[in-house]
């Protein structure tokens, strides 16, 4: 562990034990996320100083290499400062005062510096398909001062296959791969069933965005670099739960190291799968770098989930929004896929958008002026990571997994009756066959239920949960849904099945299944539980009549400390700590854990269970349900009062 999230995660422990209530640290009140953001660019001015030398073990990121150390040291600087502070300049020779470096680390990080004006860093590089070079900068962040250049950094291959990930299509034959290169002509994916014999290939579509059509600074500004291609290749023909292995790139420029995904498994109430779950996750850097970074975190969880995916056979990782938080800055985009790469070149991986994703005054979002995106607007966001949505900044969309249905919609877009995206959500939610799915999960970013003081008109947490509510709550409670999973607030927290902010369930408690691991008690300092849950064993609930909604948007990001201290007894579990969500479903159960980053113990774990055989007795009660509304519209078409039987009708005319 980092010895800054250490001390973080110590002093949140004291804030929570002795209950004090802090000011919300959120996505919709603090005034930056990424780092980069500090640095005031337009300030920055070129000062160089001779007496600089900065010099570097290594000019060359080798080709094949996810990424390179390389100790940059320096010397010569007078009167030195703990204001100074080394960049890394992506590309080579940009213009300081219109392109943000990729990232930094302050000078002072070793002694030697203040001391006697000299010392050396490690930094872990990442190929950004162009060449690089550090700077060292005087005058902190808010005036910047270029001192001194290092040598360049070449990049031997450019057209490296990057950032590989996998999504579903809706079609469990299917996978989409994705990738990026800087500008490759030929992009191809090869597969086979067996490591090294690829006996399929498919061509890729290419695409890519420019500055110009983003909507504001930093993104189409400080933050933007040339983003290079982004492939997408369908594999077709694929054996639902086999293991298929790919290598991606083309002949000109090679092709990436072997990775291996299994196939989405059939659909249908015969199969059991794992899912991995998260919001609001975010970056962090290994080697020191963006000492202010709030989201270090992020390495814990994803270390986590990917110990998951590769140790317990989980399939499938769905983000529901503020994916990475890049914010405008390319740079940002290229350094969370690769942090991400491990897991979702290897397991399908779903996403929704969030507010740092989409929200931009004037461009479609449903707020009324939220900058939460950096001007990115969703459009890298939808260009990186294609999903089987409806269109065009449309991303709503669902598939089946399993017995699983899922439905995924978007929260910073219009939902409200008559809109698009709520006509589409009502339609899908009405056309899933329970007998084939008897589990239904929605979800978005922002959350329909949430225990949060944060009332702010427009944007704030309650405002939108009651709009959520108005929209969809009566559908969710029509259709069954099961579980919703939304983020946005950074905790973690958990309803009862709840309708109308009622519960819609006996209160007791009763022992689940054996779980994987067990609670610790160093997670109870972060709990406030509602007076329905006071401790006990985890929760069993059956044939729930409502959804549960959870929140889940603890993986990364830095907590959201204005948590309502007095819940209404609809919460169960309310707690803030990092971690993650684990799902594994099968016809009768739909068990849950939520773990920790820290040591994967549990924060909770609650199991929804239904009857054998409940779906198709679901869908015999909706075809008589439908069955009888389309009599009685042909009883009201025909003048007949409804309810009544055409046959007693005319026995009462004679």
């Amino acid at each position: 562990m980092q010895p800054k999230m250490a001390w973080m995660q110590t002093l949140l422990l004291l804030v929570c034990a002795l209950g004090i209530s802090c000011m919300r640290v959120s996505a919709s009140q603090q005034e930056t996320h990424n780092p980069l953001e500090r640095i005031k660019l337009y300030a920055a001015s070129h000062a160089p100083e001779s007496s600089i030398v900065l010099r570097l073990n290594s000019t060359v990121l080798e080709a094949g290499h996810s990424h390179q150390w390389f100790e940059l040291s320096w010397s010569g600087v007078q009167q030195p400062s703990y204001a100074d502070w080394l960049g890394l300049i992506v590309p080579a020779g940009a213009d300081i005062t219109k392109t943000a470096p990729a990232k930094y680390q302050i000078a002072a990080m070793d002694k030697n510096h203040v001391k006697r004006g000299e010392g050396r860093l490690k930094f872990r590089l990442i190929n950004y398909r162009s060449d690089m070079q550090f700077a060292l900068f005087r005058g902190g962040m808010m005036a910047p001062q270029l001192a001194a250049l290092s040598p360049i950094i070449r990049v031997q291959n450019p057209n490296e296959p990057l950032q590989r990930h996998l999504a579903l299509t809706g079609d469990n034959t299917q996978m989409m791969v994705q990738w990026v290169t800087k500008n490759s002509s030929n992009p191809t994916v090869k597969w086979g069933t067996s490591p090294g014999a690829y006996n399929h290939s498919a061509a890729a579509v290419s695409s890519t965005y420019s500055r110009q059509e983003l909507c504001g600074p930093p993104a189409n500004d400080a933050g933007f670099v040339d983003p290079g291609l982004f492939h997408a290749a369908l594999v077709e023909g694929l054996t639902p739960g086999q293991r298929y292995y790919y290598v991606v790139g083309d002949e000109e420029w090679g092709f990436s190291p072997e990775a291996s995904f299994v196939a989405a498994p059939p659909v249908g109430p015969q199969t059991r799968v794992k899912v991995l779950a998260v919001a609001d996750l975010g970056q962090g850097e290994v080697d020191g770098s963006m000492e202010q970074s709030e989201m270090l975190v992020s390495l814990n969880t994803t270390a986590r989930m990917l110990q998951d995916i590769q140790q317990h056979d989980f399939q499938l990782l769905v983000h529901n929004g503020d994916i990475s938080y890049a914010r405008g800055y390319v740079t940002q985009w290229d350094n969370f896929m690769h942090q991400m790469e491990p897991l979702v070149s290897s397991v399908p991986y779903m996403t929704t958008h969030g507010n740092h994703e989409r929200d931009w005054p004037n461009s479609g979002d449903r707020f009324i002026e939220a900058y939460d995106s950096g001007g990115e607007c969703g459009i890298p966001l939808e260009r990186r990571m294609v999903m089987p949505q409806a269109g065009r900044d449309k991303p709503w969309y669902s598939f089946d997994f399993g017995p699983i249905h899922f439905t995924q919609y978007s929260t910073e877009h219009p939902f409200h009756p008559g809109s698009e995206q709520h006509a589409w959500l009502l339609a899908d939610l009405a056309a899933v066959d329970r007998s084939v799915t008897p589990w239904v999960i929605v979800g978005g970013h922002r959350p329909i239920y949430i225990a949060s003081t944060f009332n702010m008109p427009d944007q704030g947490d309650q405002p939108v949960a009651i709009a959520l509510r108005a929209a969809f709550e009566e559908a969710f409670v029509e259709h069954r849904v099961d579980l919703t999973l939304h983020g946005h607030h950074h905790s973690y927290q958990r309803t009862c099945p709840v309708n109308d902010n009622r519960c819609q369930d006996t209160p007791q408690q009763e022992p689940a299944p054996s779980h994987s691991s067990s609670s610790s008690s160093w997670h109870d300092a972060r709990s406030f539980s509602s007076r329905r849950r006071q401790g006990g064993p985890p929760r069993v609930i059956h044939d729930a009549p409502a959804p549960v909604h959870l929140v889940i948007g603890h993986a990364g990001a830095d907590l959201s400390l204005n948590v309502d201290l007095n819940p209404p007894d609809i919460w169960e579990v309310i707690k803030l700590w990092w971690g993650y969500l684990r799902i594994e479903a099968s016809a009768t159960e739909l068990k849950c854990e939520v773990v920790s980053d820290m040591d994967s113990s549990l924060m909770d774990a609650f199991v929804l269970t239904k009857p054998q055989g409940w779906g198709a007795a679901q869908m015999q009660q909706r075809s008589a349900k439908q069955q009888q509304q389309q009599q009685q519209q042909r009883h009201a078409g025909e003048g007949v009062p409804g309810g009544v039987q055409a046959g007693d009708v005319r026995v009462a005319e004679q």
